[in-house]
């Protein structure tokens, strides 16, 4: 399993800490110090530290997360749009989302219901590459039938 550095992806990791038969691979310095006492095997990225967000980024990062392959990829984003797909606000981190996209078998989107129709600056992805799309509350009625059409699994 790979999950990115945002806060929706941190409060799976912490769902899933019992779990003794999982292997992360991250980017995520909180996925590290919350997950250090667990029974999940994490594995770094590696990479220079953003203060910011608490990631590492950088070339080697993706040199690193390329190495590997998971069989799923969990993330998070700022916007979706359903001409555009996934969206976020970083570009550095965009980047090593994508990466992380490219190394899975498949993609699970976590967002809240605020994202739904929201732009941000940056194209993560789009929905082609979604298998997944897990959300706290019942999207409208457009984005079921999206979701539909384009044989992503809706959760909520």
């Amino acid at each position: 399993m790979a999950a990115d550095s945002s806060s929706t992806a941190m409060e799976l990791l912490k769902l899933l800490k019992e779990r003794n038969d999982l292997t992360l691979l991250t980017n995520s310095a909180e996925a590290f110090h919350e997950l250090a006492q667990s029974e999940i095997n994490v594995v770094s990225t590696g990479g220079e530290l953003n203060k910011n967000t608490l990631s590492l980024q950088g070339r080697i990062t993706k040199e690193i997360i390329s190495r590997y392959h998971v069989d799923i990829m969990v993330m998070s984003c700022k916007g979706l749009d359903m001409k555009n797909g996934a969206l976020d606000s970083n570009e550095a981190e965009a980047e090593i989302k994508k990466t992380m996209i490219r190394q899975a078998t498949e993609v699970a989107l976590l967002v809240d219901h605020s994202k739904f129709d929201r732009k941000a600056f940056v194209q993560l992805v789009d929905f082609s590459h979604i298998n997944y799309l897990i959300t706290n509350k019942a999207p409208g009625a457009e984005w079921i039938a999206f979701c539909k059409e384009n044989n992503i699994q809706l959760v909520y």
